[in-house]
């Protein structure tokens, strides 16, 4: 192979891999855990509530975390008492140690290490009370205005905004289609005739 066709091939081959290394780093931070745990059963009210996510949040001052947690139950009541406090990973808010006994919603929101919010719900009971019931969203008492959480969803499964979701959505197919064409340039690179200068 001629030398012209040797550095074609290799920047060919090195966009793939860049391309290729860039896409799956736009993924969302996912949560890992939390206390009170998914549907949980507490024999008595926590003083806080936690989560930890799979990447350090942003966090936008030392005033404004960016993070919206709040704890409400089928009346709307909202049981956290205090600031939440974002450090790398975790989230924490403290909760009204005269919290009664029954089913619970933990509603979150908090800014993705991408820099996009991502939210969900945490159902949890305190004592023998009935879980909240499913599709219970008391009016006003979402993560923060304009958040997509609805009912009680499992922790699992959360929303990531609609735009950075679409974003993300319209760069995978670009790069397929840079792929697919850097493919098909390598191809013709390699089936030209290689002329006599090139012997």
């Amino acid at each position: 192979m001629s030398p012209l066709r040797r550095s074609a091939v290799g920047l060919a081959l090195a966009a793939v891999a860049v391309f290729a290394s860039a896409v799956p780093a736009s993924a969302h931070d996912q949560l890992v855990s939390s206390t009170p745990g998914d549907g949980e059963q507490l024999a008595s009210a926590p003083s806080t509530v936690s989560m930890t996510f799979s990447g350090e949040l942003l966090v936008l001052d030392s005033e404004l975390t960016g993070a919206v947690v709040l704890v409400v139950d089928e009346s709307g009541t909202d049981w956290v008492t205090g600031p939440v406090t974002v450090a790398g990973n975790t989230v924490t808010a403290p909760v009204d140690p005269e919290i009664p006994v029954a089913g619970y919603q933990v509603r979150w929101q908090v800014v993705s290490e991408d820099g996009h919010p991502i939210s969900g719900v945490i159902p949890f009971t305190i004592g023998d009370a009935e879980p909240m019931p499913i599709g219970a969203t008391p009016a006003g008492d979402g993560p923060a205005d304009g958040a997509a959480t609805t009912g009680s969803t499992p922790a699992a499964d959360q929303i990531a905004d609609e735009t950075g979701g679409a974003t993300r959505a319209l760069l995978v197919g670009a790069g397929g289609a840079a792929v697919a064409a850097l493919a098909f340039v390598l191809y013709r690179i390699l089936r030209r005739p290689r002329t006599t200068d090139e012997l």
